[in-house]
């Protein structure tokens, strides 16, 4: 048993600052991910909303499309896709124009559409939990519409959104392991590599299934803190 542990060593008799530097870059993604796919949700959830049929039609469109992909097929068409796309619009402009788009990026961006559109769902879910009510009462004390949305309905919203929001989370962490297949050095990659050359898949597994499920811990005990903070005002709340 000591053997295999001496196999996390830091240094060259080991792969421990290797996996510790791919939980970083696993950290980094999801962490650089969640904030553009909440904000992106949002959007494509006031697209839903709009009064215009062409607006409804593309952000219904959009989540249908990145909901029904797998993850890892918007992952490879990304990163093999979108750099020949966007040279191609660069050119148009600038002939000799060249955008290099980079594994980490390009996992941001397919992580982003997948997310999004899922969060989409929550964001107007939560939305119609509120109640159009709210908005009528925050008229009629004389706020505008956007000190309406900040005071009034995203607080509410927020506090129905959180568990799925919790569960995207969570998802998403373990998604993240996905990047891999792109070459992005994560905690998976790192993983495989020292595979390759120990013959210890179980034991690499093992240790990755560990920091997942404390990951998956940590974030259930911040979630819960979330919830009792967006429920601490209400009658009888938590």
């Amino acid at each position: 048993m000591s053997d295999l542990f001496s196999l996390l060593a830091f240094g060259d008799d080991g792969w421990g600052d290797e996996l510790l530097r791919g939980f970083w870059v696993t950290m980094a993604l999801a962490l650089v991910t969640a904030p553009c796919a909440l904000a992106m949700s949002f959007v494509i959830a006031w697209g839903k909303q709009s009064k215009k049929k062409w607006v409804r039609f593309l952000a219904n469109g959009y989540t249908t499309v990145f909901r029904s992909l797998p993850e890892i097929l918007t992952l490879l068409i990304i990163y093999y896709q979108l750099q020949s796309l966007l040279n191609f619009v660069a050119r148009l402009f600038v002939p000799d124009a060249s955008i290099s788009l980079n594994a980490f990026t390009a996992g941001v961006v397919a992580l982003t559409l997948v997310f999004s559109a899922l969060g989409s769902e929550v964001v107007r879910t939560a939305y119609q939990a509120v109640g159009q009510g709210q908005a009528e009462a925050a008229a009629a004390m004389g706020l505008h519409r956007r000190q309406a949305f900040f005071l009034v309905i995203l607080p509410q919203m927020w506090r129905h959104a959180i568990p799925a929001f919790g569960n995207l989370w969570l998802i998403l962490l373990k998604d993240t392991s996905l990047i891999s297949i792109i070459a992005v050095s994560d905690m998976m990659r790192y993983a495989n590599m020292a595979i390759a050359t120990t013959r210890e898949p179980f034991f690499f597994y093992t240790i990755l299934a560990i920091v997942y499920v404390i990951l998956a811990f940590i974030s259930g005990q911040i979630q819960t803190v979330l919830e009792r903070r967006a429920n601490r005002n209400l009658v009888g709340g938590r």
